[in-house]
């Protein structure tokens, strides 16, 4: 099944998360966490997307472990969200997730 970047729903709205899980990836000499998200719908025949964003890697994992929201879709529930800027004081903008 195709992948794409959780960037290409910032635009599309409302959508429900049913699966996710993490997958650590070396990248040079380091090593990132990205989680694998797959919605119920599907946007331009894709359902599976990955992102490396922190603050939304947060919302899933936290050190590796799964968080009390990835363990309940793991189990089975459906999580309605929506991708949101956050703006800092800073200047600074980074994505994150927020339920819908």
């Amino acid at each position: 099944m195709i992948e794409s970047s959780l960037s290409k729903l910032d635009d599309k709205g409302v959508f429900t998360i049913v699966k996710v899980e993490s997958v650590e990836r070396k990248v040079g000499k380091e090593i990132i966490t990205e989680v694998n998200i797959e919605t119920e719908e599907e946007f331009d025949g894709i359902k599976k997307f990955y992102t490396s964003r922190k603050m939304i890697v947060a919302k899933f994992f936290d050190n590796g472990k799964p968080t009390s929201l990835s363990q309940d879709i793991l189990k089975g529930k459906k999580y309605r969200v929506k991708i949101i800027t956050q703006r800092f004081a800073n200047g600074k903008e980074d994505y994150d997730i927020a339920k819908s």
